[in-house]
This record gives structure tokens, sequence and C-alpha cells, in this order.
């Protein structure tokens, strides 16, 4: 191998290293003297890709896999289609290849070979950095514990020729696992939500952060100013810190929305069902998928297990409990966009943001800006901030903030 290819690969796995310490992009390209685009596909590389140089190489010409490689590979995702599996994309075939075959191959070689057999869809490219200019605090959710959760109610579902309403929690964990669990509930109650946390947490741990909607339900939006819900203090009462995004942003909830559409398509709208009995029994089966599915894609540091809490681990514990020294958790957090207040251009314009009904002014200059705020509950202190860039927060307010019902 030359010197150059010895290089790049060494940038590569630089890049990757850093990129997993919390770096920027931005950052790691130049400390690295190297390409933004360049950085953001290293960082996405499967391991088996970082040592392989393909330039000089005739473009379309395989290097290293044989024709057999790709019939075994539409071979095996042709059976998983025939035996009915919810997941049948490039990494699921990817690893059956690799247990089938005891050979490596990458990622991006079975999605070559699925799509040019017309075994995918074709998908628009994603657009790239819509939030950033929103200055969308991405580095400072990301370091947000060692675990985090996001929960969500998927939109209402019917049987067919019934008027009676399906309701479904979806829960998705972030990391350090990207597990993704759905549970048919009642209704869409802070009480079903809490029954079925306690259910899920009785096998999986218990995430660090609990990112949620500003669902009622959820206790971010309730009638009485500032006060929040039962599930609040179930959480703070649990150790986790609710993280409520911004409202209007379904996007800035994307990972359990993303695992939302995936319930629909490869569940709910493939299979029929005659009643809800047997939509509890088949989604147990598609969880089991998904679990395994996920552990496929999880990048995540391993969790120590003296660190990883279950429901029973608090058998003792009064979850309705409203006093400050008993939390096990200190902090909530919001994500917020600010608001314009009065007509722009005006001497009277000012930002804003709304939280338990509670009006923050912020400068105007924010306004369309997100802002990460955090309340720390025994100081009674609400601190608003901006993301700026590597990463770093700056604090633009700092005030005295009660929350009604807490005994503090």
């Amino acid at each position: 191998m030359s010197m150059k290819k010895i290089l790049i690969v060494e940038k590569r796995k630089k890049a990757r290293e850093l990129h997993r310490k919390g770096w920027s992009s931005r950052k790691i390209a130049r400390n690295l003297v190297a390409g933004r685009d360049n950085v953001n596909k290293w960082i996405k590389m499967d391991a088996s890709e970082l040592s392989t140089d393909n330039r000089g190489w005739k473009k379309g010409k395989p290097r290293k896999y044989t024709r057999d490689a790709k019939s075994k590979i539409i071979k095996i995702r042709t059976n998983l289609e025939k035996e009915g599996s919810y997941f049948v994309g490039s990494l699921v075939v990817q690893n059956n290849y690799e247990k089938q075959t005891g050979k490596k191959v990458s990622e991006s070689f079975v999605g070559r070979v699925l799509k040019d057999a017309g075994m995918t869809k074709s998908f628009g490219k994603k657009e790239k950095g819509r939030s950033k200019y929103m200055n969308y605090p991405q580095h400072t959710i990301r370091k947000l514990g060692k675990s985090m959760m996001s929960i969500d109610f998927i939109g209402l579902k019917y049987l067919k020729e019934s008027s009676d309403r399906i309701n479904f929690l979806s829960c998705k964990y972030i990391r350090p696992k990207k597990v993704g669990l759905t549970e048919r509930i009642e209704g869409q109650t802070t009480e079903e939500t809490i029954r079925i946390l306690k259910e899920v947490w009785e096998t999986h741990m218990i995430p660090e952060v609990l990112k949620v909607d500003n669902d009622s339900a959820f206790g971010a939006n309730l009638s009485h100013e500032m006060c929040v819900g039962k599930l609040t203090y179930f959480l703070l009462n649990l150790g986790v810190s609710p993280l409520y995004v911004a409202p209007r942003s379904p996007w800035d909830n994307g990972e359990v929305e993303g695992h939302n559409s995936v319930f629909s398509k490869k569940f709910w709208n493939k299979l029929q069902f005659t009643d809800e009995d047997e939509i509890d029994v088949k989604i147990k089966g598609f969880n089991i998928e998904y679990e395994k599915y996920s552990k496929l894609i999880s990048n995540n540091p391993v969790i120590k297990e003296d660190e990883i809490k279950h429901i029973d681990d608090f058998k003792d514990v009064d979850f309705d409990n409203k006093n400050v020294k008993g939390f096990r958790a200190n902090h909530i957090y919001w994500l917020r966009i600010v608001r314009r207040k009065n007509e722009k251009g005006t001497d009277d314009e000012y930002g804003y943001v709304n939280i338990l009904k509670h009006e923050i002014e912020l400068p105007k200059d924010m306004i369309n800006q997100f802002v990460f705020c955090v309340f720390d509950i025994k100081s009674k202190k609400m601190k608003i901030n901006i993301e700026q860039d590597e990463g770093i927060l700056k604090e633009v307010k700092n005030l005295d903030f009660v929350v009604n019902g807490m005994r503090y």
C-alpha cells in the first residue's frame, strides 16, 4: 500500500475517533485538513470499509466480491421476504450473509447489489442542515446522558369495518441501543403511559433522559399555570430527566417519529387483524424482530451492568412524590424555538419562549433560533442557553423559576 493510501486510511480512522468524542464535522475537517463532505462520509463508513481505498479502480468493477457473492445476497433477501420478515434492508441482509458464509461484506456493496436487482426503492436525498441555521443544539442533546429514550403516541388506527379506535404508545431508545417497542394502550392518557413504561422497564433499562413532545398526557401542556403533570413526577422519582421537544416540530423528535413510520409501514399496513387480541399477539413478534434489527445498527458505547436500572430496583419508591429532596433527578429540559412578539420591525418587537405557560422574554435577534432550557429543581433556577459552534452552550438568561405543586 502506498503512503498516500496509508494516509487516507489513518484520516478515516481519526475522523471516526474524533466523531465519537463529540467533535463536529467542521472541527474534524479543520483538524485533519480535509473536506467536510469527506469527513461526513468517513464517519458513516463500516469498519470493513475504513481500510479500503477505491481510488484509481475502474468504476463499476467490484474489487473483491464475486458473482457468487451477489447471487447469495439476492437469495438471502428473497428468502427473508418469503419468510414474511418485517426487516429486509441491506443491514439485515449483510448480517445474514456474514453469518451464513463467515465472510465480511460491506453494507454499501449489499445495497448496490439489491439496487441493481431492483429490490430496493429509490428515495430522494434528505435535505441537509435545515435546522442548522436555527442553532439546533444537536451536540448538547447527543451528550445529554449515557442513555436516552423517546416516546410518542401513534396516530389513531382502526380495525377494518370498525369505528373503535386502536391506540398505541411508541417507545424508541436512542442510546445505548436503538431498540424500538410498540405497545397497544386503552387510551392516550398519562395513566396508560406510566403503565406501559413500567412494563417496558421491567426488562429494558431505565434511561437517564426521556424525550417527549408537548402532549397534555406527558405533562407539558397542562391547563394550570406553572405546573407539571403526574408523568413528570413519576420520571423524576426514578431518576429520569424529561426533555420536552419544541411544539409543532415533529422532526425534533425524529427518532420515535421514524419508529412510528416503520410500525405503520411494516406492521399495521402490512397485516390484517380480526380483533385486539390478535394485535397483541402479533405485535410481540414485531417488537422481537425490531430489537434484533436494532442490534445491527447500534454503535453506541456499552453501559456497565452496575449502571443499568430496572423498575424492580424501585419497589419502595413513591412515584407520586412531589418533595424535591426526594427526587433522584434534579433537572427538567425544554427545547424551544424563540417566537416573535409584536409586529416585526417595531420598537415593541421582542422574542420569547413559553414554558409551562410562563412567557420568558428574549432578545429579538434570537427570534426563530432554538434555545436549550434547563430548570435546576433544587436551586429553582431556569437557564436559557443557545448552542454555538463546536457544541458550546452560551447562557443568555438566568432567572428564578418555581414550579407549582413541587414541595421545596
